[in-house]
């Protein structure tokens, strides 16, 4: 089973920063899927790790000023 957040993304303050964002999203224990559309991106969190995947993930929309929301 697995869970889906998605993030609101805004505009970051150049390629090199976005790049790095994702990055980072993309090393979080737990990830199993991202999906990247226009202003959204998706994920999906194995329920294993969900707890430090949550914290990760927010740690993350803290430091670049975006919103998330569990969808399922």
């Amino acid at each position: 089973m697995s869970t889906e957040i998605e993030i609101t993304v805004g505009i970051f303050k150049c390629q090199s920063d976005q790049e790095i964002f994702y990055q980072r999203l993309s090393e979080v224990t737990g990830i199993a899927k991202i999906v990247h559309s226009e202003n959204r991106v998706q994920i999906w969190v194995n329920d294993k790790q969900s707890p430090q995947a949550f914290k990760d993930v927010s740690a993350l929309c803290d430091i670049w000023h975006l919103s998330f929301r569990i969808i399922s």
